[in-house]
């Protein structure tokens, strides 16, 4: 499919208006993308499911099997109209070259580990990445002949210290999920490039609306979009971007190899949810400073964590209004984190974060036996992480108010105390 074919000369108008304005990013994720996959005529990007295009003769059919930095529709496996929508919306709002769709957060990980890593490579983490990213990067570097360093400080100087002659890439969150400590970007690209070692972030908390690794210095972006870009908790999808066309053809030719491409009814969820992301974010601003507000007049001695409170110095021009709404609500003890967990009525438990209902995630009631060590990586066993999502406000509150109370007079009430609260 060309994105010049039956064009008329109003749509082409507007599409060159479109790439040459300087668009806030509401307007560019609702507007922008279509045209590269040809589907402008459409105001909601069409959902093609064809496992391949027919092709319409053999010059044509060379011409798109053959065009290696192209989009090669002939095979869905290559390439799909409503995954470029995507794509290209995507990179509309991260300002970048580059971006691949595939079916998951962690395939993204996948993806960037095998396309861009092989033997001999050492790879440097800290101990505050996602589990089962370290536990992916492990069986990585046992069957492929590559090393390991899992560090335990998060300041610039602890990446130094453990960089080697191969070290080939360093990998973070920032900040980490879900202890919300935060690694300096800028200042860790700056390192990364004096020794041309590959940074890569998964952005996946704070979206690339309020933070965009790749104007920091990150050599590749990675996004589970099941969270916030979506956002309606009904599609798994993840999302690899960079600026660099030698990472990006071995990016774009492993995914080819290995399928592992989103498939185009997860795209089309996605651009729904990508179109609304700017809207989405300022509410989940909104009911998390409010519940912010609350704790701190209620439970002055309560300790909270939020996902803005680590991001000034990185925020590069970001609306701040735009956030997450990711907050971590620190209890005393373990047992008082089951207890607020249980008590809750409209927030529920879940595993994901980022969408429209609000969510919450004990850590200390579900760390497997003998499994992730939750104080190496700064969790304290009585952190709650709660998803502030899009409901009201005051029901929000009156959740966690209620809750709270009776997590706190359990507690004390266990401790022989009189409750704080």
């Amino acid at each position: 499919m060309s994105p010049t074919k039956n064009v008329s000369p109003r749509e082409r108008q507007r599409r060159d208006y479109l790439l040459s304005s300087p668009l806030g990013a509401a307007t560019r994720a609702i507007h922008l993308g279509q045209h590269e996959a040809g589907l402008d005529q459409f105001p909601v990007p069409a959902l093609i499911c064809n496992s391949a295009a027919l092709l319409d003769s053999v010059e044509a059919g060379r011409d798109m099997l053959g065009n290696a930095e192209g989009e090669n529709f002939a095979y869905q496996r290559y390439a799909n109209p409503t995954v470029s929508v995507l794509e290209a919306k995507f990179r509309a709002i991260e300002h970048c070259a580059y971006s691949l769709a595939v079916n998951s957060g962690m395939t993204a990980c996948l993806l960037v580990f095998r396309a861009l890593l092989g033997a001999g490579d050492h790879v440097i983490v800290p101990r505050g990445l996602f589990y089962e990213v370290i536990e992916q990067l492990e069986h990585e570097t046992r069957q492929r002949g590559m090393t390991l360093s899992v560090i335990e400080a998060y300041e610039t100087a602890a990446f130094q210290a453990a960089l080697r002659p191969d070290t080939r890439m360093i990998f973070i969150e920032a900040p980490t999920n879900p202890a919300f400590l935060d690694i300096n970007i800028a200042e860790l690209a700056k390192l990364c490039m004096k020794n041309a070692v590959l940074l890569v972030v998964d952005n996946t908390f704070l979206t690339p609306l309020c933070q965009k690794p790749l104007s920091l210095g990150a050599a590749v972006t990675l996004y589970s979009t099941t969270k916030h870009i979506n956002g309606h908790g009904d599609v798994m999808g993840g999302m690899v971007s960079t600026n660099d066309p030698d990472l990006f053809k071995a990016l774009k030719s492993y995914r080819e190899s290995a399928g592992l491409i989103l498939d185009p009814f997860s795209a089309w969820l996605t651009v729904r949810g990508l179109r609304t992301l700017a809207l989405r974010l300022k509410k989940h601003a909104d009911n998390a400073l409010a519940v912010i507000a609350m704790l701190n007049q209620e439970f002055p001695t309560l300790q909270w964590r939020a996902v803005w409170s680590t991001r000034s110095a990185q925020a590069n021009g970001i609306d701040p209004s735009l956030h997450t709404g990711l907050i971590a609500i620190v209890l005393p003890s373990q047992e008082a984190g089951t207890i607020f967990v249980s008590q809750l009525q409209l927030i529920r438990t879940g595993t994901t974060f980022g969408n429209i209902e609000s969510l919450c995630y004990h850590y200390g009631s579900f760390a497997r036996a003998g499994g992730t060590d939750l104080e190496r990586m700064g969790v304290p066993r009585g952190l709650v992480r709660i998803s502030v999502g899009l409901e009201d406000t005051d029901d929000i509150n009156a959740d966690i108010r209620r809750a709270l109370r009776l997590a706190m007079l359990t507690q004390a009430s266990a401790a022989g105390e009189v409750s704080p609260v």
